[in-house]
């Protein structure tokens, strides 16, 4: 049963439009719950309880999700429950950036979309629609499916498979314009040449955020700018396009607005431009355990088209700094939290340890990292052009 505070079950039934730019609805009422999906403004749902601040709303009717009151707009109680919308074509056709999936509906509904690796494919689930027609029309120019395959989960539930061709995803969008909701695949990796890739680096912390501060005043934001100002040199020189998100000692918002701004900034200036692959470079510390024992190299990826490229960073960076190789995690950091592109976030090293603080003062230990993730990053792009 679910406890209504500040408000009566019925009020709390009402439709809500997503307000945020980036609204998470969440499995319960709390940010500790996991994420069902993230949703652009706009998007109407409907509330069906209310708990501490959190709106309980039906995505499907065998699905529910948990929404902050900060994320939404509360809409006026006389408007009714809207019915399932009826989705009348699906058709796959292919586009310079890859293949479109465009789903003809005749308003904007929630959504989900999830990854799989083995074999590769997306679903996209639509919540609140219905399907009038089960197949799709896949037309000649669609590269990067070789199957896409709708279903109706429920009555206002619908899936549709996408079966990729290519092995490593380089990433998806999905929008909604003149009555269809379209999902962008993006095609695989062309060539296993660093030559004309485009690699977003993203120096982490900078300006009023030091980030870390080592034993003796070594700050964090120092150590990773120098390594990503060395890979974008490397990256450079083998032909790749590099975009550095900060080259100096400044924050990447046009003001500082304080660090979740920061991170919403970068994340903005980073989406959206048809990267092969996103890098954030940053150096750890030990949260409340001992600095001194607490030593070596962490990797962190959100999407699951992001493993391979961790964990090759992950390995190169060990053997070419001599760290300790201490693990590659699933961690919804802000800057991963997105699908255009494969995203990671590299740890160098323990800026906490006196003894790796040493190291990171040191520009030969700058050229050995930056020349690890330049290698890593090579052998990322021969393993993902491979069909």
């Amino acid at each position: 049963m679910v406890l209504l505070c500040g408000a009566l079950a019925a009020d709390a039934s009402r439709a809500l439009h997503t307000a945020a730019r980036r609204t998470d609805l969440r499995t319960g009422p709390s940010k500790e719950h996991n994420r069902v999906t993230v949703l652009p403004s706009g998007i109407r749902l409907w509330a069906t309880g209310w708990q501490n601040g959190w709106y309980k709303v039906e995505l499907s009717r065998l699905l529910n999700a948990w929404v902050h009151e900060s994320d939404v707009t509360a809409l006026d109680r006389s408007l009714p429950k809207p019915g399932p919308v009826d989705i009348t074509d699906i058709s796959c056709r292919g586009a310079d950036a890859g293949t479109v999936a465009s789903v003809y509906m005749g308003s904007n509904r929630p959504w989900r979309v999830r990854q799989e690796v083995s074999p590769p494919a997306l679903k996209l689930d639509i919540f609140g629609a219905r399907l009038k027609r089960y197949g799709v029309r896949q037309l000649p120019s669609d590269q990067c499916t070789w199957a896409a395959v709708p279903r109706q989960v429920a009555d206002d539930w619908v899936e549709i498979t996408f079966s990729l061709l290519h092995h490593q995803q380089r990433g998806w969008q999905v929008g909604f314009r003149d009555n269809q909701m379209q999902l962008l695949i993006r095609s695989g990796y062309d060539g296993t040449s660093m030559a004309g890739k485009f690699i977003i680096v993203d120096p982490g912390h900078g300006g009023p955020d030091s980030g870390a501060v080592g034993p003796t005043g070594l700050k964090e934001k120092a150590a990773n700018l120098a390594i990503a100002i060395r890979l974008g040199e490397l990256l450079t020189s083998a032909g790749a396009r590099v975009r550095l998100l900060r080259t100096s000692d400044r924050s990447v918002g046009a003001a500082w607005v304080g660090k979740r701004g920061e991170l919403e900034a970068r994340l903005s200036a980073s989406e959206n431009q048809g990267a092969d692959l996103f890098l954030s470079i940053h150096n750890n510390a030990v949260g409340g355990g001992n600095a001194a024992t607490a030593f070596g190299t962490e990797t962190y990826y959100w999407t699951p088209m992001s493993i391979l490229p961790a964990r090759i960073l992950q390995n190169h960076l060990c053997a070419a700094q001599g760290t300790k190789n201490r693990f590659v995690s699933w961690r919804p950091f802000y800057v991963l939290r997105q699908t255009d592109v494969p995203r990671v976030l590299v740890e160098c090293a323990y800026v906490s340890n006196p003894y790796e603080e040493a190291r990171l003062r040191d520009p030969q230990f700058h050229e050995r990292s930056a020349r690890a993730l330049f290698d890593g990053i090579g052998e990322y792009f021969r393993i993902a052009a491979a069909r």
